[in-house]
């Protein structure tokens, strides 16, 4: 682009942002009042679009604060992000492990490794990591509440489906073997390893890290192996970092890292169209192309993401009070299986794609990413591009035809002399004589226009909804302690680690908080069942064939309804682009919207 032609752009977006009334950030870029970019050592500057949420890895579940952990620490064995798109799993602070038995797993360390405060790491410093592990995700049920002190957030990742914690104990003796550290589980778990490359086991210094208490956002200094040591962290301004001397591995080509965090879109696509940035994150779709046509500039298009955003429908009782699932009687909820497909069929899935995500999103996921070993890609969803919607609808009111007495018995209206060929019949009417509570997350404008649309699809089939405006903490916090308060929700999940159990087991098992839809299918040969038996399956290829009959179970529009039919709609999968300055070389592109910046130079 030249640069006349630029400049023009960036300053129309400036004008343009200026209006929306945070101008003062861009016209401090574009004076020079703000310095971005540090001039005196070998910097990096990464534009971040959101300030991360916790230092502490042990209570982390944002894609912000993984990152900003990644640099400085470090765990046992992590996804290689040079292998994209298999991700193999390779050795960083161990050099080996060995399979003692089906339940324990020996690691040999890493020889010469040092924390960034200079101690040397060890066998013990690695078991009191996991052995700190335990002791925030509440696993012996003694874990005090108080100010300091809570259930890690991702701790549902470290138990099976019944509850039983995947960790029984470890072995460590420095007077034996300073080297040696061994996992012993509580039963067969075959995605150990994909776990271990979750961040929660990162391994951090015992001589910098609070034994009993959280690392503190604000004020706490995270000190792990890594090839960054971090410096610290200022809400809305920046995360910095700078290269650790004695990291064991090969020196990082910059001296010094700086992630300049901009969570108003157009002022980052401003600032990083000026060129303050070395690496551009969350770039927005609408200026994907802008990028794309500056030739200093290169966009990466990664593939599909490994995230997939979906509605979750009710699937429990009336209220809190209410019986669960009856085994053996599958429409025992409030919101059956037969009302769930048809809601899946109702919904105009060509327009999510091509209005509201603009053509940057595609057919979402059977929970299971595409991109991930274990998708079922035969399961045929209702939003297959080989049915239209207008025969959807008809096949909509047909199933809550055939079902007409259960609405009449659950206090709906008499639908037995409908004609599903008649819209007059059905559009207006409010045949469950209840409307459907739909979730809106507070100034998501997404979520707002699925929700215009989910209105206007649903009166196509005779049902009526209702909007709850919530901030998403109080989503959250509803979801996992009242959910009957909201018949359907939108949301999101990303994969945590590499491995369908993560993608399943959060979102379908019962105990976890994450399970809004309370799906409670306990039937012979039903979603518990399959759960349970994929957890403690260690042949890869049976444990893949498990997820992928749970999929088709919760998915596929063409199986025999079942209690666990369509708990899940799922929506849409975005398009992933990464972008950097052209000469920018070394970054590892990613589904998994994870950086290494020890990794990035400039030739």
């Amino acid at each position: 682009m030249e640069m006349e032609k630029k400049n023009l752009a960036i300053i129309v977006l400036a004008i343009a942002l200026a209006a929306s009334g945070v101008g003062n950030i861009i016209l401090g870029v574009m004076s020079g009042a703000i310095q971005l970019q540090p001039g005196e050592k070998n910097t990096l500057v990464v534009g971040w679009g959101s300030n991360p949420a916790a230092l502490d890895p042990i209570d982390t579940w944002d894609v912000p604060s993984h990152v900003m952990q990644h640099q400085s620490t470090e765990s046992l064995v992590e996804y290689n992000l040079s292998t994209h798109p298999d991700y193999e799993i390779k050795k960083v602070l161990c050099t080996d492990y060995v399979w003692v038995s089906d339940t324990v797993i020996s690691f040999e360390l890493r020889h010469g490794v040092q924390f960034q405060d200079g101690t040397a790491m060890t066998a013990e410093d690695v078991k009191w990591n996991f052995d700190r592990l335990q002791y925030f995700i509440n696993a012996t049920g003694t874990l005090p509440a108080n100010s300091t002190s809570w259930v890690g957030f991702p701790s549902s990742l470290f138990f099976f489906t019944d509850g039983t914690p995947i960790f029984d104990h470890f072995i460590a003796d420095d007077d034996v073997d300073r080297y040696n550290f061994t996992i012993v589980l509580s039963k067969p778990f075959g995605a150990l390893l994909d776990l271990l490359c979750f961040g929660a086991t990162n391994i951090l210094s015992p001589e910098s890290t609070p034994r009993y208490t959280y690392l503190d956002l604000a004020t706490g200094d995270i000190v792990g192996t890594g090839p960054y040591d971090y410096i610290h962290f200022k809400r809305d301004w920046e995360v910095r970092y700078e290269a650790f001397a004695n990291y064991w591995g090969d020196k990082p080509y910059f001296d010094e890292v700086v992630c300049t965090i901009i969570e108003e879109d157009t002022a980052r696509m401003v600032a990083g169209l000026a060129g303050q940035f070395d690496y551009v994150g969350g770039v927005t779709k609408t200026y994907i192309d802008t990028f794309k046509a500056d030739s200093d500039f290169h966009v990466e298009d990664v593939g599909e993401d490994l995230c997939y955003f979906y509605l979750e429908i009710y699937c429990g009782p009336m209220s809190v009070t209410g019986t669960m699932l009856v085994p053996g009687n599958p429409q025992y909820q409030k919101n059956p299986a037969y009302l769930r497909r048809a809601l899946a069929l109702a919904i105009n899935y060509t327009y999510i794609y091509e209005e509201i995500q603009a053509g940057y999103a595609v057919e979402g996921t059977t929970a299971v990413p595409r991109a991930m070993p274990g998708h079922n890609a035969s399961v045929v969803q209702a939003s297959d591009d080989s049915f239209t919607w207008e025969a959807n609808i008809v096949k909509a009111r047909q199933l809550l035809l055939d079902n007409a007495a259960d609405i009449l018995a659950r206090g709906g209206i008499d639908i037995s002399s409908f004609d599903v060929n008649t819209p007059g019949d059905w559009t207006g009417k409010d045949i469950l004589n209840r409307p459907l509570e739909i979730n809106r997350h507070f100034g998501s404008t997404t979520n707002q226009r699925l929700n215009q649309l989910m209105t206007n699809n649903f009166d196509e089939i005779g049902i009526q909804t209702t909007e709850t405006i919530r901030e998403w903490g109080v989503y959250l916090d509803t979801g996992e302690n009242t959910p009957w308060e909201m018949d359907i929700g939108y949301v999101g999940w990303c994969p945590d680690y590499l491995n369908p159990f993560n993608m399943i087991d959060p979102l379908f098992n019962l105990a976890s908080g994450s399970c809004f839809s309370r799906i409670n299918d306990t039937s012979t040969g039903g979603l518990t069942e399959l759960m349970n038996a994929a957890a403690v399956e260690t042949d890869p290829t049976t444990q893949l064939n498990y997820y992928m009959k749970i999929q088709s179970l919760i998915y596929d529009i063409n199986r025999p309804l079942n209690p666990a039919s369509h708990c899940h709609i799922s929506g849409w999968v975005y398009l992933v682009q990464q972008t950097h300055k052209a000469d920018l070389k070394g970054v590892q592109y990613n589904v998994m919207t994870m950086q290494e910046y020890s990794h990035w130079y400039y030739e």
